[in-house]
């Protein structure tokens, strides 16, 4: 494919579409992280009243699981339209389900007034959330990689990784959210309700991005496939499957160490302020991951990169769990620092780079997105249920399920980045020519 006319783009424009990528993100991510904070501290009193308190909690985290499926049928969807149509529009209407999912959760009635049915509505909601987040990491990913690409940037990279940092902000704003007078009353309505100051100018700017220019030759060449999201599997399924596999490992962090540690905490008896206090700070290293992640692209290899991540945070995962079973706080900020910072900071960022280099342009909004959305599934959608209904109130004695099952998805994530190819200094280009030469040999 040439490289056309069309106008590269500019630094104001990287910077532009980096930040609507990663205001969407945030909200996106902002209202699962407090349904998860909910599920906990609020819903089995609004909504299992008359269950054990640990039964409810385990129920809360399946309805907060209903999201997980949905992200698959998202990433087909949004997939299909991004790489069929233009990765523009799919990328503003799976915002707009977002906006329109929490809205209606924040106003959702409970058990005392509508019974078992405002569960069956909340699992609904939840379910129309994870549609719209299915679409996300395949849009951020193509649109910030196709633009940096063709503008010849010399840091791919650092731009290609902000397509995940909106996770690590909405980490962090959903932990403030936690200091909202009577959360688990009331509060919890009104920081669901606050996602749409972000919603409303993040559509905007979404409005405003143009279509790529590798995705804009495609579709004037009549080169695009007519089913991506199912075609996708026909000719690049083992991308897909071990992308799957190596992300799985950063989903299972970031769910156990930012979700489900809120329970291992309150049955510590830790003070909510605490609990906040240490997962803003690992939002804070989060963030931190999509700078490294910089740096940590251009001096080593991709797959060296991912085994010095996976290394260190299943190492950090027996310090932080244990520091905080014995209650010693600065213990406890130093094994987040590696565990969050390289297991889910570095390796958010790192995700949409390797998964942007193993798809051609026809391809990239739908492999990237359902080949991370699996990755939810693997690692992140029964995770805070299965340790809560493992470990429930005796954290005292049962702390070392969380880093044995750290090691469990370090194997999987490793034998998916072992059978992966490296993509290092890999030109979109030949990825699309490899495209085109498979498309002329079926024809």
């Amino acid at each position: 494919m040439s490289s056309g006319s069309h106008p590269k783009p500019t630094l104001g424009l990287m910077i532009t579409l980096a930040l609507a990528s990663t205001a969407g993100l945030a909200v996106e991510f902002y209202t699962f992280v407090i349904y998860g904070y909910a599920a906990t501290l609020a819903f089995p009193k609004i909504f299992f009243p008359h269950l054990p308190i640990v039964i409810a909690i385990i129920i809360g985290y399946l309805t907060f699981a209903a999201g997980f499926p949905a992200r698959i049928v998202g990433g087909f969807i949004f997939g299909h339209l991004g790489d069929k149509y233009g990765r523009s529009g799919a990328f503003f209407w799976d915002l707009v389900l977002v906006g329109i999912g929490s809205t209606l959760i924040a106003v959702l009635p409970g058990y005392n007034v509508i019974g078992y049915w405002g569960a069956v509505l909340l699992t609904i909601l939840r379910f129309i959330q994870g549609l719209g987040l299915g679409g996300e990491f395949g849009g951020a990913t193509s649109l910030l990689v196709e633009f940096a690409e063709y503008g010849g940037s010399r840091y791919r990279e650092f731009w290609v990784g902000w397509a995940n940092a909106g996770f690590s902000i909405g980490g962090l704003a959903g932990a403030l959210a936690l200091l909202i007078p009577n959360f688990a009353t009331t509060g919890w309505r009104i920081a669901f309700l606050l996602s749409l100051v972000i919603v409303v100018p993040a559509l905007i700017a979404r409005y405003l991005i143009s279509e790529t220019p590798f995705m804009r030759r495609l579709i004037e060449q009549k080169l695009v496939a007519s089913a991506p999201s199912l075609e996708v599997f026909r000719d690049y399924w083992l991308p897909v499957v071990l992308l799957a596999l190596f992300s799985s490992f950063q989903q299972f962090d970031g769910y156990a160490s930012l979700t489900y540690m809120v329970t291992f905490m309150k049955f510590l008896s830790y003070p909510i302020i605490l609990i906040t206090l240490i997962i803003v700070i690992g939002r804070i290293y989060d963030f931190a991951g999509v700078f490294l992640n910089a740096y940590f692209g251009k001096r080593f290899k991709r797959k060296t990169a991912g085994y010095i991540m996976l290394a260190i945070t299943a190492a950090a995962s027996w310090l932080f769990t244990w520091a905080i079973v014995i209650r010693n706080i600065p213990l406890v900020i130093i094994g987040e620092l590696f565990l969050v910072l390289f297991g889910v900071g570095l390796m958010h960022a790192f995700a949409p780079v390797l998964a942007s280099e193993n798809f051609p342009t026809a391809y990239r909004y739908s492999g990237a997105g359902i080949a991370y959305q699996l990755s939810a599934v693997i690692g992140g959608m029964f995770t805070p249920s299965i340790l809560t209904a493992l470990i429930g109130k005796a954290v005292m004695t049962k702390w070392f399920y969380v880093p044995i099952f750290y090691l469990i998805y370090f194997v999987i994530a490793a034998i998916g980045l072992a059978l992966l190819r490296e993509t290092k200094g890999m030109p979109l280009e030949s990825l699309d020519k490899e495209y085109l030469e498979k498309r002329r040999g079926k024809s």
